[in-house]
């Protein structure tokens, strides 16, 4: 059985209906944050655009202060609040690798605001198609074509390359939004752990709790109000590992994310079957 799968474990309730006042003033109040979400990125574009033209890390490191800004302007006149707790646990000078579980399209957004240390985003190739954001991601950014075994590679070399640079590095560890209707949390895929592993770069756990409510990924791309909680877990180092090891230390921060995430360990039998798989 694969390790970090929990299709068994703890569904979320189905969403009540709202009455149609209630579903109107919704979509007044999601065109509104919208319009910020376009808006504001069209606004800092030409910065990014310059600051991105070139190679200097403070220049990316600013652009990415200016998504940090995004950030706080299209979710925060929306009320779409960000609590965090156990920031005090990450050091500003320290290169983490950052593993976050995946709810919605916010998540990044979410991130921007709430990790204080510049990082570079580890996400899929096609963002690159996007008007404006596009530019800014695939300079700023890491993308990832998972189709292609060797441009996949191309990607985890790249990475590699920031961290050596001083600078952190995020992923989503499943790799997609789940379908929040049947599980929890996906099984985690490897890069981010090998990627610790083999990097000696501490790696981590990160919960962010209430994205899907702000901005479900249920199709209708409509917001609500929220408080989004980010819990930054305490980072597990990786110098004294092997990468045979990659396999535990997944194990470990899904059960890390998990248990904050519904309140619950996984089923003790499921435990037992992914130590005996992995041993």
């Amino acid at each position: 059985m694969p390790c970090g799968c929990d299709s068994a474990m703890s569904v979320p309730p189905q969403p009540i209906a709202k009455p149609e006042p209630m579903r109107i003033l919704q979509r007044i109040w999601s065109i509104w944050f919208y319009i910020l979400f376009v808006g504001f990125f069209a606004l800092i574009f030409p910065l990014h655009w310059l600051l991105l033209k070139s190679k200097a890390k403070w220049a990316h490191n600013a652009s990415h202060r200016l998504n940090m800004i995004w950030g706080y302007v299209i979710m925060y006149p929306v009320g779409i609040w960000i609590k965090t707790e156990g920031r005090s646990r990450i050091k500003r000078k320290q290169v983490y690798i950052f593993a976050p579980n995946h709810s919605s399209y916010l998540d990044i957004p979410i991130c921007n605001v709430s990790i204080i240390p510049s990082f570079r985003f580890i996400g899929k190739a096609e963002l690159n198609n996007t008007p404006l954001f596009g530019y800014m991601f695939k300079r700023l950014h890491i993308p990832v074509n998972r189709g292609s075994v060797t441009e996949s590679y191309k990607s985890f070399l790249q990475a590699k390359e920031v961290l050596k640079g001083g600078t952190s590095v995020l992923l989503f560890p499943e790799g997609t939004i789940p379908d929040k209707t049947k599980v929890s949390l996906l099984r985690f895929k490897d890069g981010a752990f090998r990627m610790a592993i083999e990097n000696k770069i501490p790696i981590v756990p990160v919960t962010i709790i209430g994205a899907d409510r702000a901005l479900p990924d249920n199709g209708k791309f409509l917001v609500q109000p929220t408080i989004v909680r980010v819990v930054f877990h305490e980072p597990i180092e990786t110098k004294d590992m092997v990468v045979a090891q990659a396999a535990e230390l997944k194990e470990q921060v899904f059960e890390i994310i998990h248990e904050r995430l519904t309140g619950k360990k996984r089923p003790e039998e499921l435990a037992e079957a992914v130590e005996a798989e992995n041993r």
